[in-house]
């Protein structure tokens, strides 16, 4: 019985993930076309809206589905299945409040955000994009309720939703913006109107199912609490986290007051460094965020288990899914890193222009350093607050908020560095916020070695990606570039897993033995 949950729960995981990948794809085929519509100067205009209501999302929805979960998980280490759809309800009353009240705040603020960034014709994308909060802010309490339930795959379809819808209908608008001979800012406009719309859709898609999964657990019901007590449980949790993913977002923010008005202070008009600022929050990031957000589900699913297992006192358990989880992510982090950083230019070169990939290139090589910094940081993250040391990740977000804010504003301007100062930043940050998370979860009583698996698996992914590119690609072996390229980076990823599998028959299998025992 409990092998079939574990293949089901697996399954699930395993769907969410791949969700994610096409989500990722249809985003960046939705973007290809459209820098292509809305060139540097239009995607300038579109990021700035859409890091803007990134911002709020975070803030609105990312502590959202982890509250509920721990709330869940409390609940059922306590009480079984009871009062489940009473904190269903309460939850969706309460984010129905604080959602509507972000999206009307954004509407009313687009002007002065507008400006506060130096960018003020992206008013008009900042509006059309502001009702999607409230849709997304509902989504994530749902999405709570079926992660907890380990209901993986309808999360998994209502993501495939909305990143269809936004691709479908966000394209379409733009097009008939270019057909009406709209400005570029309008056509912006009309072309974020797709994540609105997409965000609706799949929230609609969500409500259906949970009505489903409610019926189903109706009657395990016993309902012990009020909606005050529930929404103090959820806002308790929801806050701090909201607010450790919003620090962890605030990278993205911190580009927009920063990079632009730098730019503009070291010699650039405000077109020009919005030119740039559109390449990189084109280009670079959304290549760097699209591992990411593969691997953050990940980390997500295992949440309920191992809150779960905190709560019932589980140190064993609790240990030995961390590492595995931790082991997990950083072995796909570490070649996604490496082919980042010797092959950017090409990797860019086949979906976006010449011109702007060899802008971007350099700002991804930068950025890809810090992949399995931030792939670490999210896992132990995850860790303190399946603990209940929320603050703690709080606490060490912010101080690496701080030192991204120190070292971009220090770098941009300086003439040899420009916009690299950028990702330097902000891998700065993530590896010091790494740091300190560590050292709050060895406090708390459980001990990793992330330090010592990111070293030993950043000097297997050298070697085996160091040697193919130099010898296959650089020389052009197989005569044509793009074929080269591809089948350098297949070796390396076959050399690597070998590698990997090797050195675990050899070495890790006695550790991992080791580790079993001593946390018994």
């Amino acid at each position: 019985m409990k092998s079939n949950k574990n293949l089901s729960f697996l399954k699930g995981t395993i769907s969410l993930s791949i969700s994610v990948i096409i989500t990722k794809i249809l985003g960046v085929s939705f973007k290809i076309p459209l820098s292509y519509i809305l060139g540097d100067e239009g995607m300038g205009y579109f990021n700035t809206a859409y890091a803007i209501y990134g911002f709020f999302y975070i803030l609105c929805t990312a502590g959202v589905p982890k509250s509920l979960t721990l709330v869940l998980s409390e609940n059922r280490a306590n009480s079984g299945e009871k009062n489940d759809i009473q904190i269903l309800r309460a939850g969706l009353k309460l984010f129905l409040l604080i959602g509507a009240f972000s999206s009307l705040l954004n509407i009313i603020c687009a002007p002065f955000f507008s400006r506060i960034v130096g960018n003020s014709k992206a008013c008009l994308s900042i509006i059309l994009v502001a009702p999607a909060i409230l849709f997304v802010s509902l989504g994530g309490v749902l999405r709570g309720f079926m992660s907890s339930n380990e209901k993986l795959s309808v999360i998994a379809i209502s993501q495939l939703i909305e990143g269809g819808v936004k691709l479908a209908l966000g394209l379409l608008l733009s097009f008939v913006g270019v057909k009406n001979g709209a400005p570029i800012y309008v056509i912006s406009a009309l072309a974020i109107l797709g994540i609105t719309l997409g965000s609706a859709l799949s929230f609609l898609y969500m409500l259906i199912k949970s009505n489903y999964l409610k019926h189903r657990v109706k009657a395990r019901q016993n309902i012990t609490l009020s909606n005050k007590a529930i929404n103090k449980k959820i806002l308790k949790s929801a806050l701090p986290i909201a607010l450790s993913s919003s620090l962890l977002n605030l990278s993205s923010t911190l580009d927009i007051a920063l990079i632009i008005r730098r730019l503009v202070e070291s010699g650039m008009n405000e077109t020009q460094a919005n030119a740039v600022y559109g390449n990189y929050t084109t280009l670079a990031v959304p290549m760097f965020n699209l591992v990411i957000s593969v691997l953050s589900p990940i980390a997500t699913s295992y949440m309920p288990r191992l809150s779960f297992m905190n709560i019932k006192g589980d140190e064993r358990g609790f240990i030995l899914s961390l590492n595995r989880l931790l082991s997990i992510t950083l072995i796909i982090a570490t070649p996604a890193s490496f082919a980042f950083f010797f092959y950017g230019f090409e990797l860019l070169d086949i979906l976006f222009s010449v011109q702007s990939s060899a802008l971007g290139a350099d700002m991804l090589i930068c950025l890809s350093v810090g992949l399995c910094f931030l792939s670490a940081l999210t896992v132990v993250n995850t860790a303190l607050e399946s603990k209940g040391k929320i603050y703690s990740a709080v606490i060490s977000l912010l101080l690496g908020s701080a030192v991204k804010a120190i070292a971009s504003y220090a770098l941009i301007a300086n003439d040899t560095l420009g916009i690299l100062g950028a990702p330097i930043g902000t891998v700065l940050s993530y590896a010091f916020s790494l740091v300190v998370s560590l050292v709050f979860l060895e406090i708390s009583g459980v001990k990793i070695f992330a330090i010592a698996k990111m070293l030993l698996l950043a000097l297997s992914g050298f070697i085996t990606f160091y040697l193919p590119y130099y010898i296959v690609y650089s020389t052009s072996l197989l005569g044509s570039p793009f074929y080269s390229m591809i089948i350098s980076i297949g070796i390396s990823v076959f050399a690597y897993f070998s590698l990997l599998a090797l050195g675990y028959f050899l070495f890790i299998r006695r550790s991992v033995s080791k580790l079993h025992k001593n946390v018994q």
